[in-house]
């Protein structure tokens, strides 16, 4: 299990790519591409990113997937906090139709809270897989000792 400056770096890795990620389905065009970029790319910019900071030297195949299954989780949730209130107030403003099912949703918070949580387990289980591809890679690319 990774330690605890390593879990607060992964936790402020993954809540930064998830707010950032929150921003930018506002613009209609990149709903899309946003939530592919929270579901199964949040674990690689974090693995790579902690690899760059030496957190990580030998790739462990269970603290690699122990850390894509927290930062899938965690940017999800971080994307949902800022996507939704943002889009509620928007749809509040501008009566933007394409908002209206943020207005449902929020208006039946006892439906969107199960929601959000079983979508981040669900990203976190793809942010899992992203980062077993990440793990595979690394040792493919990994120099060989020829001796």
């Amino acid at each position: 299990m990774p330690d605890k400056i390593m879990l607060k770096v992964i936790c402020m890795c993954a809540v930064l790519s998830g707010a950032i990620a929150g921003f930018l389905p506002l613009i209609p065009k990149l709903a899309g591409a946003a939530f592919i970029l929270v579901m199964f790319f949040s674990a690689p910019f974090t693995i790579i990113y902690l690899h760059r900071l030496n957190f990580i030297k030998d790739f462990e195949t269970a603290r690699c997937l122990t850390i894509g299954a927290l930062s899938g989780f965690i940017s999800f949730i971080g994307f949902s906090l800022v996507y939704f209130p943002i889009a509620f107030i928007l749809y509040l403003i501008f009566r933007i139709d394409s908002f209206l099912w943020i207005k449902v949703l929020v208006e039946n918070i006892g439906f969107l809270i199960p929601v959000i949580v079983l979508t981040a387990l669900l990203s976190g289980l793809t942010n899992m897989f992203s980062a077993f591809i990440i793990l595979y890679f690394y040792e493919y690319l990994k120099p060989k000792n020829r001796g």
